[in-house]
């Protein structure tokens, strides 16, 4: 799934990098524009990454469920539900971009 949204960000445009890991995505998460999640991950990494928009950071959640992700912040934070349609990640990469 990750190449997937890699390669579909990528063919709209965006600039893409991957991690497998908190460890190697921490230096690159400070210059990010946004920092997509999956709530497939292990729940210390999800909650690790859903504390982030704590400190300002835009995110884009890709959910299973019903929970509500958006917490306090709900201009930066986008919550798609999947399955996904088409461009969708890309489209909320691009107006989180937009959000100051």
């Amino acid at each position: 799934m990750l190449r997937s949204i890699s390669f579909a960000l990528k063919t709209h445009g965006q600039a893409v990098q991957q991690f497998n890991d908190w460890t190697m995505a921490a230096e690159a998460i400070s210059r990010a524009d946004c920092v997509i999640l999956d709530t497939c991950l292990p729940a210390a990494d999800l909650t690790a990454g859903l504390s982030l928009a704590n400190h300002g950071m835009k995110l884009v959640v890709l959910a299973e469920d019903d929970k509500d992700y958006g917490g306090g912040n709900p201009q930066g934070i986008c919550v798609l539900s999947k399955p996904l349609n088409g461009p969708d990640i890309a489209n909320a990469v691009s107006a989180l971009r937009k959000t100051p």
